[in-house]
This record gives structure tokens, C-alpha cells and sequence, in this order.
């Protein structure tokens, strides 16, 4: 079963750092040579994402450590539309095998100033 984890983010404005350990049985998972990639859609069903991050070439998700299942979101400013949107974080380990360990709301707030 995936971890809930929310965040909330006023639109335009930086997005800090996220670091990230995946544990599996309390053992710190191998993520070498694995895919992660985070999507945020209004709904789960939607075909379109409103943001889609991931560890490939370092856009928007970087494995840190792999060897003790470091990852971060990157540092990065946000820009999408106003919504309280879901999201998940997918992770494609080296023996091809996908799972699903984080997931939640990303609230996306409207800026004032501008």
C-alpha cells in the first residue's frame, strides 16, 4: 500500500526541495538503474497530466543515492492551473518490476501578487 503524503504550493512560486528515502520492509531500497516518475491530474483518470516529472536525464525527480533509495523532487518553480490536484510517485527498479509507494493531494493555491 502507498504512503500518503500532501503538499500545497501557491502557483508560480519556487518549489522547494523534496528529499525522499524509499524503505522496503524496513530495508532502504536499490534504486539503480530505476525510472521514477511523479504525475499530478485533476483526476486519476484523466488521459492528460497537468505536470509530469521524472529521474530521466534529472527533469523534475533526481536519484541522490541510489544504493540506500535516496531521491529528491527537485527544486523547481511550479506553474499550472489552480487545483487540488492527485498525484503518485512510480518507481521502475532495474529488474523491471513497478510500484507505486508515495501518493496523495498536491494543492496547487492561486497567487496574490504578482
Amino acid at each position: 500500500m502507498a504512503s500518503s503524503l500532501n503538499f500545497s504550493h501557491i502557483n508560480s512560486d519556487t518549489f522547494d526541495e523534496v528529499p525522499i528515502r524509499i524503505k522496503i520492509d524496513g530495508v532502504n531500497a536499490d534504486l539503480t538503474d530505476a525510472i521514477i516518475r511523479m504525475q499530478l491530474r485533476k483526476k486519476a483518470c484523466d488521459l492528460k497530466a497537468a505536470l509530469s516529472l521524472t529521474s530521466v536525464a534529472n527533469a523534475g525527480l533526481t536519484i541522490t543515492d541510489a544504493i540506500n533509495g535516496l531521491f529528491k523532487i527537485n527544486k523547481q518553480v511550479i506553474n499550472v492551473d489552480v487545483y487540488n490536484y492527485v498525484y503518485d510517485i512510480e518507481i521502475k527498479f532495474g529488474n523491471g518490476i513497478i510500484k507505486t509507494y508515495i501518493r496523495g493531494n498536491f494543492n496547487i493555491l492561486e497567487e496574490v501578487t504578482r
